[in-house]
């Protein structure tokens, strides 16, 4: 039942967890010695004075070894599990086991819990291999410690043993309990994160075939049947690629409740009916009230005019929804015209452009010239601002 602890696992929950406890056990047990000690050399206190040389160096070696072991635990954990630093540890342990019998204190031992620490750091560290070695150096230690002292009582002697011997055992036991449960959650998990994973890609290989079916190998059979047709063709292609950009970037079909999706509708429907390509930039977003739902509409008709009117196969649009209102560009390369020749029966400008922006409190104003292109600029302010 070797728990000889795998040194690329000195950064895992547990480890860190068992190094706290053997770190945390043996603070307590400094302080525990410190005190016993400090009474063992105050004169009258106990039945036997000690002398305070050897008890205050004892409790200097004990709270420094202490330090460094909380020093070593937190920088280089594993070097907590090397043959030197164990035998060193346990060397320590065994001065503070002979130290009373040094000092005079006799059977007032003075050490208290402090040796179990490094029966309890060797056995977390290293399991059995590092925990019985060490608790056997300190059962003889303490066994020699009673003979120093006299005939040691067999209770005693026996009671030492055990509690070095059988405590490295359990200790070592239950590290490796710890160890191996966590070994198993961790593997768990793995797997549960395996099996996680795949269900996910083969949801995504499941949703993007249905996609493609849905969206791509369709408009391809449309193509096909639509072959003689150039700019039918090329209508049904932009719209396509449209929409597979928008869904390879994870957006959500527009449905028009947004300022930005209106405002695509409006171009696909365009591009659609008249067979022309709009360049579509959108920047901000808003949602859909009545006065927007309007800046879209007249923009829309200013697509159609550019479709219709412009003699070009592509048309910009740009629209941004900014904290001082709503403004859309439409502009084409196209033939243009002259503003003031339109004749006045001519409402398209004037009303479904112009008049239905400023209606709602808007802006509108259309520059073209022979020859220059045209652009529409719309504008809405936010009311209030």
């Amino acid at each position: 039942m070797d728990s000889t602890p795998d040194r690329g696992t000195t950064g895992s929950r547990i480890e860190v967890a068992l190094r706290r406890l053997a770190v945390g056990y043996r603070a307590v047990g400094a302080v525990w010695l410190t005190l016993l000690a400090l009474t063992a050399a105050v004169p009258g206190v106990s039945t036997v004075t000690a002398d305070p040389l050897v008890t205050g160096a004892t409790i200097v070696l004990v709270a420094g070894w202490s330090a460094l072991t909380g020093l070593v635990a937190a920088r280089r954990p594993a070097a907590l599990a090397s043959p030197a630093w164990l035998a060193a540890d346990a060397t320590v342990a065994v001065a503070t086991i002979l130290a009373p019998s040094v000092a005079g204190a006799g059977a007032a031992a003075f050490y208290g819990g402090y040796p179990f620490s490094s029966v309890l750091l060797a056995a977390t560290m290293r399991g059995l291999a590092g925990g019985l070695p060490v608790g056997a150096v300190l059962a003889v230690a303490a066994v020699g410690r009673l003979a120093a002292e006299g005939a040691p009582a067999l209770p005693e002697a026996l009671g030492s043993v055990i509690l070095y011997l059988a405590g490295a055992g359990l200790v070592a036991w239950g590290a490796d309990v710890l160890r191996r449960q966590d070994a198993e959650r961790r593997a768990a998990e793995a797997t549960l994160a395996v099996e996680r994973a795949e269900r996910v890609r083969s949801q995504e290989r499941a949703e993007t075939a249905a996609h493609l079916h849905d969206s791509v190998l369709q408009t391809l059979a449309l193509i096909q049947r639509a072959s003689d047709d150039p700019a039918g063709v090329t209508a049904l292609a932009r719209s396509c690629e449209r929409e597979l950009r928008g869904w390879l970037a994870g957006a959500a079909a527009p449905d028009g409740r947004r300022f930005g999706d209106a405002v695509r509708v409006a171009a696909a429907e365009v591009e659609a009916a008249h067979h022309v390509t709009v360049d579509v930039v959108t920047v901000g977003d808003a949602a859909l009230d009545t006065p927007l739902a309007a800046l879209v509409a007249a923009a829309r008709e200013a697509l159609v005019n550019a479709a219709k009117h412009a003699g070009v196969d592509r048309v910009s649009l740009y629209a941004e929804a900014g904290p001082g209102g709503f403004e859309v560009f439409v502009r084409d390369r196209g033939a243009g015209f002259d503003t003031d020749g339109v004749a006045p029966d001519r409402r398209g400008i004037a009303e479904s452009i112009v008049g239905r922006v400023r209606r709602h409190g808007g802006e509108a104003s259309v520059r073209s010239a022979p020859g220059q292109g045209t652009e529409v600029r719309l504008r809405l302010p936010i009311p209030g601002s």
